[in-house]
């Protein structure tokens, strides 16, 4: 389901131009990856000799949910979208297994 979600989010949000140009990941061409090395080298380049600590968690994992509902329904986003994102986000667990054990 999200392989036809993001798509069309992508679309909508491209359309109504509502993504920030340093938006890296959800975008084609950019990674999650290339965000992190941006907001590395802007760190380096700003600070001397400090100790800065970063959390790269995911959004989903801090973001309150029921703001970020509201914004994505806000965006124009169909409301049909707006409902499975929701239904996703309600109990969600998560699970990692780390040599063999979970």
């Amino acid at each position: 389901m999200e392989h036809v979600t993001a798509p069309y989010l992508r679309h909508v949000w491209d359309k109504n131009d509502w993504l920030y140009e340093g938006q890296h990941g959800f975008r084609p061409g950019y990674l999650c990856e290339s965000q992190v090395i941006t907001v590395c080298q802007g760190i380096a380049e700003s600070v001397d000799n400090d100790v800065i600590a970063i959390d790269f968690s995911k959004t989903f994992d801090v973001v309150p949910h029921d703001r970020m509902l509201m914004k994505i329904a806000n965006s124009g986003v169909d409301s049909r979208v707006v409902a499975w994102v929701k239904e996703f986000l309600l109990d969600r667990t998560q699970r990692v297994r780390v040599e063999g054990q979970l």
